[in-house]
C-alpha cells in the first residue's frame, strides 16, 4: 500500500523560561487541531503522535525539522502513530471501515498491516532501531496480551500472575522490554521491565498509598518513562526512572500529564491536559541541552 502523507507548516507554541525537573518544555499543537498527542521520538528528534481534526477524526502525524506531516492508513477511519526508530520507520495502529483495530508499520513510504495470529484486534506501540515491533493484541475473550514481532515471527509476552498485559517498547537487542500489566492480586496496573525471557521486574512509582503505574518507553541507556496516578485516581503524572530514581515530569500548568517516550539524548515527549480540558503534545529538553 502507498503512504498517504501531507505536509503542513510547523506550529509550536513555546513557553519560554518554564522549567520543571530541570527540563525546558515546548507545547506541540498540530495546526487547526482540537487536540494533539505526542507519543514517540527518535535519535534525530523526529516526533510522531496523533491529532484530532475539527470533525473529531484522529490522524497520525510526523514532526520533522519543523514540518508536520499527516499520516493516514489507506481506508482507515482512525490512524495513530506511536513510535519511530532512527531510520524513520513508524509503528502505530489504525481502525478499518468495520471498526477493527490493526497494527501497522510504515517504512520507506509503504504500509504493512500487523495482526497477531488469531487476535480480534492488534495495536503496534513500539519499534526498535533493529526493526523489532512490540504492542498489544486482544484474544477472542477480550483479554489483552503483549507481543514482540522479531524477524517476521510473533512472540507472546506474558507477565506471570497478570490479568492482561501489553508491551510498549523494546531495546535494540530485542530482549529488554517495557510495558504494563494488570495485577491478579488487586486488579491495578503496574509497569514492568523484562531483562530476558521469563524475567520481569515490576515498576511502581513510590508512595505511601496505592499508586497505579504504567511504563511507556525505554531507551538504549536504560532510562524508563511512563505515567502514574496517586491512589489510582483520575489525576496522572509523568515520570522518569533513571538509575533506580524516580523524577516526576509535569509541564507547567498541566492538570494531567503522560510521558510516552525518551530518546538516548534524554529528550522526552508526551501529552498533557490543560485547565480548559484540552490535550496538547509537548517536548521536554534537559536544561542546558540545545537539542
Amino acid at each position: 500500500m502507498k503512504q498517504i502523507i501531507k505536509s503542513t507548516l510547523l506550529f509550536l507554541a513555546v513557553s519560554p523560561l518554564l522549567f520543571a525537573a530541570n527540563y525546558r518544555f515546548v507545547k506541540i499543537d498540530f495546526p487547526n487541531s482540537i487536540e494533539t498527542l505526542a507519543n514517540g521520538i527518535n535519535a534525530r528528534g523526529d516526533i510522531v503522535g496523533r491529532y484530532s481534526d475539527a470533525e473529531g477524526v484522529f490522524h497520525g502525524f510526523l514532526l520533522r525539522k519543523g514540518v508536520f506531516s499527516t499520516i493516514d492508513f489507506p481506508g482507515a477511519s482512525l490512524t495513530a502513530a506511536f513510535a519511530l526508530n532512527a531510520r524513520g520507520d513508524i509503528a502505530g495502529h489504525f481502525v478499518d471501515a468495520d471498526g477493527i483495530d490493526h497494527g501497522f508499520l510504515l517504512s520507506d513510504g509503504k504500509f504493512t498491516q500487523i495482526d497477531f495470529p488469531g487476535a480480534v484486534a492488534t495495536e503496534a506501540h513500539g519499534i526498535s532501531n533493529a526493526g523489532d515491533v512490540v504492542g498489544v493484541y486482544f484474544d477472542p475473550a477480550g483479554i489483552n496480551h503483549g507481543f514482540l514481532l522479531k524477524d517476521g515471527t510473533f512472540h507472546n509476552i506474558h507477565v506471570s500472575d497478570s490479568v492482561g498485559d501489553g508491551v510498549n517498547m523494546a531495546q535494540d537487542n530485542g530482549r529488554v522490554l517495557v510495558g504494563t500489566f494488570g495485577s491478579s492480586l488487586d486488579g491495578h496496573p503496574y509497569g514492568f521491565v523484562r531483562k530476558r525471557p521469563g524475567e520481569f521486574q515490576t515498576i511502581n512509582f513510590p508512595g505511601d498509598s496505592l499508586v497505579c503505574t504504567g511504563a511507556r518507553w525505554i531507551n538504549e541507556k536504560g532510562d524508563i518513562v511512563g505515567v502514574y496516578g496517586p491512589n489510582c485516581a483520575g489525576i496522572r503524572h509523568g515520570y522518569l526512572l533513571r538509575q533506580g530514581k524516580f523524577v516526576t515530569i509535569d509541564p507547567p500548568g498541566a492538570v494531567n500529564t503522560q510521558v510516552d517516550a525518551i530518546n538516548d539524548d534524554g529528550v522526552i515527549v508526551g501529552l498533557y491536559e490543560d485547565k480548559a480540558g484540552v490535550f496538547h503534545g509537548y517536548k521536554a529538553t534537559p536544561e542546558g541541552d540545545e537539542k
